[in-house]
Parts: structure tokens; sequence; C-alpha cells
């Protein structure tokens, strides 16, 4: 597959079913932009320019048309981002179980990123977001989840042959989040703080601290938590397995049973993705976009980016090449980095291999 034809086939992808609504030319620029990130593995104007295949126009004007794509008003980022997660979500077809994550990481000391996406094969797959400076929201931040959580709730809407389930780590375990996904008719596993309070059935208070010890017995039961919030009923897994240095105290409207903490270890993978979108894959921590406006611009081509090296990953397993890029017994490549490397191959190498780019599952 040329680099002329993967160019071709990634373009139709963002034009027809991923962007359709978004103007011609921005999507073309997007698909054309994102494609040299991936390739150039980094964010950066300067190294996209010379990686972006296929192109008559020098690096210097492709450098300068990234500048501008990023500084341009009509790119509506937090639109164009509902509009591809919104397509994502319609051909969602299996598993039935979608999983949730939501989570804030940070862009050095500069700005955060409060998002939303899907666990998917060990890596998330980024859906919607908000970005901010440091300590300067643009709202309070239960109203920021409030708003994430509510337009996937519109998007997901009659979607009955789903099975939603949210996961958070402790920062955003909040009675909000209780409420909304119970609104919302979703599952929810999410670790507590330990100081958070149940009342059991027989009236007592405890903290969730109290509940287990390092290298003890698990504890599981229900009752009702966040005292200051007027209480809330729910599920509750405590457990301190002897080589984690903090207990895992989750709460959750399933049955109370240790498989919980097997929903919840799910969550990691955005930690995976992290990397992928920063030491490890597109260096967004080396990046000097630091207006919020503009960086939401710049995080929808890293999305755009690592959506197109899942998608690729999913169509290198599918077809059994994975042996051809990952020899060793044990997996060692994950699958952002199957189709990343797969794309840099095929580019380098010219390989003629068929592979059609679809979005996962």
């Amino acid at each position: 597959m040329s680099a002329v034809d993967i160019l071709r086939s990634w373009t139709r992808c963002v034009k027809e079913d991923l962007l359709p609504d978004l103007h011609g030319h921005q999507a073309k620029a997007l698909a054309r932009l994102s494609l040299g990130m991936a390739l150039a593995r980094h964010c950066s104007s300067a190294l996209v320019s010379v990686a972006v295949p296929a192109t008559r126009a020098k690096p210097a004007s492709v450098r300068r048309q990234q500048e501008r794509l990023l500084a341009n008003p009509r790119l509506r980022a937090g639109w164009a981002m509902n509009q591809m997660a919104r397509h994502l979500l319609e051909r969602w077809t299996a598993p039935a179980e979608l999983l949730l994550i939501l989570d804030e990481t940070p862009k050095a000391n500069d700005l955060r990123l409060l998002k939303l996406g899907i666990a998917f094969h060990k890596r998330e797959i980024p859906l919607i977001g908000i970005c901010y400076r440091n300590g300067e929201t643009p709202d309070t931040m239960p109203k920021l989840v409030a708003k994430l959580l509510r337009r996937v709730g519109r998007m997901l809407r009659g979607r009955h042959d789903l099975n939603v389930t949210l996961l958070a780590d402790r920062g955003l375990c909040w009675p909000l989040v209780l409420d909304l996904c119970e609104q919302m008719g979703w599952h929810y596993v999410l670790r507590a703080q330990v100081g958070t309070r149940l009342r059991l059935e027989e009236r007592t208070i405890r903290s969730l601290g109290e509940l287990t010890r390092r290298g003890g017995e698990p504890w599981c039961g229900s009752g009702e938590v966040f005292k200051k919030s007027g209480w809330r009923q729910a599920n509750v897994v405590c457990c301190w397995p002897a080589d984690s240095a903090e207990p895992w105290l989750l709460i959750t409207d399933r049955p109370a049973s240790l498989r919980r903490c097997q929903n919840y270890c799910k969550r990691t993978w955005c930690e995976e993705s992290h990397r992928d979108q920063k030491s490890s894959g597109l260096q967004w921590q080396q990046s000097k976009v630091n207006d919020p406006t503009h960086a939401a611009r710049l995080i929808l081509l890293m999305a755009l980016a690592m959506l197109l090296a899942i998608a690729l990953g999913c169509q290198v397993i599918k077809r059994g090449w994975r042996k051809d890029l990952d020899p060793h017994r044990h997996r060692r490549l994950s699958i952002f980095q199957l189709g990343d490397r797969w794309l840099i191959c095929s580019m380098h190498r010219q390989l003629d291999v068929p592979l059609h780019i679809s979005l996962p599952p």
C-alpha cells in the first residue's frame, strides 16, 4: 500500500466516516496532518511537515498550514470532536459492553485535559475532551465533568444494545457522577478516597480505609456513601493486595465481588494511551502550543492520529500479520504500536499490501 493509497484511504475515512459535516478543505487538512503526525511520531509542526507524504508542497508550506489550522477560529475543535465521537459510537457494535474512562491528564505544567474515551484492546480511543490551563478551568470541575458525561449520554440515547460502564479514579469519584450514571442508565465502577464514609445497614458509619488492611481479607458489601452529600446507595469492594502500595476501594452499582477489581483494572488502559500521546508516541509534553483554544485543535489532530494507528493495528491483528512486526513469543507491541510501525514500515518500504482503514472494533 503506497503513501498515496494510504493518504487517499485515510482522507476518505475522515471525510465520510468521522467528520462528514466538516468543511471539505478542513477535513482534508486534518487527515493529511494527522497522517504526518503518526508517521513523525511527534506533534511538532516542524517534524510533521517533513513526514506528510504524497504532497507537492514544501515542508515550510506544510508547517505554516498546520500553524494556521491551529489558529483558525473557524475550526471548532469541540464541535468536531463531538461529531467524531457521535459517528464512532453509531458504528460501535461489538463488544456489547462499552467501557468509558473518565480521566484528566496534564501537559507538563502548562495545560490539563479532561477527557472521556473508550477502553479498547488495552488502549483508550479518544472521544471528547476539554483543555484548560492549570488552575484556570472554564467552569467548576463538577460542571465540566457533567458536561462531558451528558454529551456522550445524548449520543448513546436509544442504544439499548450497549451495556455502558463508566470507570474513574479517586479524583473524579463524586456523588454527581453516581447521580448522572443513574439518570443515563449506565453502570459505574469508581475508585474512592480512603476517607470516604460508608453507612452500613446497622446504621454504623465507617471510613472505607478501615474495612481492609494490607494482605488481609477483602471486604464486599453494600451501604450508603458520601455522607456530606446526603448519602447514596451503592455496593462497595475493599481490598489491599500485599504487593500494592495502596488499597483498592471501589464503589459500584453492580454486585459487590472481586470481579469489580478486574473491571476497574481496565481504567489503567488510559495511562497506556497517555504514553502514546506523550513520551512513547506523539510527544505532546514537548509541544509549544499552550493556548487552550489552539491546544484543543492540536488534541483533535492527535486524536485522529491515534485513531488511525489503532485502526491499522486492528487490521494487522485481524489479518494475522502481527508476527511480522512482533516476533516475540510474548506480545510486546500494543495495538497502537503495531499500527504505527506498520504505517512507517509500509511508507519506507513501499509495501504493496492491501489494507483497508476501518474504524474499530
